[in-house]
């Protein structure tokens, strides 16, 4: 098992790479951040792509920094958890040995919610289990996969609840032989416990099938009652056809401050109105705002990971944009005045890439953006860039693309107006329970009906939506993938702010408080507040009280606080109230740009109001993580 990689023989490397290269498959092995052997930038993936037998080049590079098959098994394997069975070829190929995780004493977890049980199944091993359910009086399965979900409905006390986890070998593969020869363990079944989930039924709320058929049961008592001839006795009906979200997530971007580009006036705004409507309907929205094109691109990947089955997910960004051959181009705010260059913009065909294996239930993206296109002789190189996304084509369902404006036609913002054109007329329409493809055709109709902008601005819609999904549809959290748990945990602490910090200035018995509020949903921004208050010598450390009066020196002194040049800082105001006196504060933006794995650090700088220019004393404060800077802390 310490063979390195570039050591294999050259049957089994050839082998290796041809497996590892269907589909890009190794792209997925590839580790962003963490992993120093795996590790690699989306420019060299590119660059990669671009060669012939690109797979036997990542291997090569892997064995170069000394990455032995062992290494590469358990890699695999920490993946299997979540592409389940993807790599198990790629393992086969390698005569790894069959095995089984030790099966935990809870062999099957139950939780639930208002409206449903989850069993999931815990086994896990080599090759990936087949998992199915069975019920105490079945000898089909009732379901097949890791999590079964059922309705909290008096009806599933019916049954009990089991799990059967089946782990082979394939026949009728080239490594099936080496395998299954006699004598060798090539198969196996666990076989879980009964469930019994009788104390996670509601008895106060039936399930929409139980209560149809106690509808009919009752009309039919009624109108017998009444001498009404009744046709037919009430059926009870096998499927729930309500439409439902497993998880609701949204990623927002809007850029403004461009840096070579003129600057935008409305998208903070626009950005800001979409994601509180998206909030109220229980979406976990990131609304960022002024990325770089590298930033866009990995909090696109960080938006993936909670994205599964069932799940509803938004995109929308506004900012600068343009178009070739039919695809858009979005713009960092780091983009140059001549930007009609493939590396200077993100691609759809490259954010498709990013999501192909995934397959959620709605996925609506909203691109706010100017389609004009780019100038002739720039075509040529944006066409040979898209050849590399030919490999990753193929039909995708349930999306929907909202585009403000047709092709080759510019956006706008109307002067005096908060919103863009495309968000002044979305977010009266954004909360409704239609589906979404209705909700954008009533935008276009209202466009239509503005006579400034009817004839400048035309939205454009596409879609392969098969059911006529609204944003408002209810959201059931029934675990859609096995990491839902710990999305929702994240996400929760991603919201936490940190404590209030307070800073002793002992020579001049002050105290100053530095604390944050929320800038709307969970963002990039926050508002830093600093107060000060009289100091008693006595108090702990930790013990700093206030006064029930402040005193004139207290009064008579102010707390400006300067973080790091790569962060945005406003000009400092004050804001005064009956409850806290007089305070000074900021809107700190930028907070992805922090790069310290402590967090966020600052000065704190004590002047004296007759000369705020002049620091009299100043000190150094660790505040720790705080909302975006969170997101590398929980991976």
């Amino acid at each position: 098992m310490e063979t390195n990689l570039a050591e294999l023989p050259v049957r089994v490397f050839c082998v290796l790479s041809q497996e590892l290269g269907k589909d890009n498959l190794w792209i997925k092995v590839v580790d962003f951040d963490q992993d120093p052997i795996y590790s690699m930038k989306q420019i060299d993936i590119d660059t990669f792509l671009k060669r012939d037998n690109c797979c036997d080049q990542v291997l090569r590079r892997w064995g170069n920094r000394g990455q032995t098959v062992g290494d590469l098994l358990a890699r695999l394997q920490l993946l299997s958890r979540t592409y389940e069975d993807e790599f198990d070829i790629v393992q086969f190929q390698l005569r790894q040995v069959l095995r089984w995780v030790p099966y935990p004493e809870e062999q099957v977890t139950m939780t639930f919610d208002e409206q449903f049980i989850r069993l999931e199944c815990k086994a896990q091993g080599f090759p990936t289990p087949q998992i199915k359910w069975y019920t105490n009086d079945s000898k089909e399965p009732v379901h097949t996969g890791r999590v079964y979900t059922i309705l909290r409905c008096k009806c599933s006390t019916e049954h009990q609840y089991k799990c059967v986890a089946i782990n082979q070998v394939p026949e009728g593969l080239s490594f099936s032989e080496h395998y299954r020869k006699p004598g060798k363990l090539w198969n196996s079944v666990l076989e879980s416990d009964f469930v019994d989930v009788t104390s996670c039924v509601r008895d106060d709320e039936l399930c929409e099938s139980c209560k149809n058929f106690e509808m009919g049961r009752l009309s039919q008592i009624l109108a017998e009652d009444e001498k009404v001839e009744t046709k037919s006795v009430p059926v009870r009906p096998n499927l729930d056809v309500t439409l439902r979200a497993a998880d609701k997530v949204a990623l927002v971007m809007s850029n403004c401050s461009y840096v070579h580009l003129p600057e935008l006036i409305t998208p903070h705004c626009d950005a800001q109105t979409l994601a509180d409507a998206l909030q109220k309907m229980n979406y976990k929205t990131v609304t960022l705002a002024d990325l770089t094109l590298d930033e866009m691109r990995y909090f696109i990947r960080e938006y993936k990971k909670l994205i599964g089955d069932g799940v509803y997910a938004v995109f929308y960004f506004v900012g600068h944009g343009f178009e070739v051959n039919g695809q858009c181009y979005l713009l960092g705010v780091d983009a140059p005045a001549d930007a009609h260059q493939p590396q200077h913009a993100m691609s759809m065909d490259w954010l498709l890439s990013i999501f192909r294996d995934k397959q959620p239930a709605l996925n609506l993206l909203l691109l706010d953006v100017c389609r004009k296109f780019v100038p002739y002789d720039a075509i040529g190189a944006f066409v040979e860039y898209s050849e590399q996304f030919k490999k990753f084509h193929r039909a995708h369902r349930n999306m929907v693309y909202g585009y403000s404006t047709s092709g080759g036609v510019g956006a706008y913002e109307v002067k005096g107006e908060v919103n863009g054109v495309f968000m002044k007329y979305l977010k009266n329409h954004v909360q409704l329970e239609i589906s979404v493809i209705d909700m954008l055709n009533k935008v276009l109709l209202d466009i239509g009906d503005d006579q400034k902008v009817c004839d400048l601005q035309v939205p454009e819609i596409r879609s392969t939506l098969t059911h006529p999904r609204s944003l408002a549809d209810p959201l059931i959290f029934d675990g859609h993938t096995a990491s839902f748990d710990n999305h929702t945990i994240h996400w929760r602490l991603m919201h936490e702010l940190p404590n209030p910090a307070t800073i002793r200035f002992e020579t001049q018995q002050l105290v100053a408080t530095i604390w944050f509020q929320f800038c709307g949903n969970f963002t990039n921004k926050v508002y830093v507040l600093s107060s000060i208050a009289d100091f008693r010598p006595s108090q702990e450390d930790n013990e700093v009280e206030e006064t029930e009066e402040a005193s004139e020196n207290a009064l008579n002194h102010r707390a400006f606080v300067e973080f790091p040049e790569e962060l945005h800082c406003s000009d400092a105001k004050e804001y005064s109230d009956d409850e806290e006196g007089v305070s000074m504060y900021w809107i700190l933006s930028g907070l992805q740009k922090i790069k310290k794995e402590n967090g966020l650090s600052c000065e704190v700088h004590l002047r004296h109001v007759n000369d705020l220019e002049k620091t009299i004393e100043k000190k150094h404060v660790d505040i720790g993580h705080i909302l975006i800077t969170r997101i590398k802390c929980l991976q």
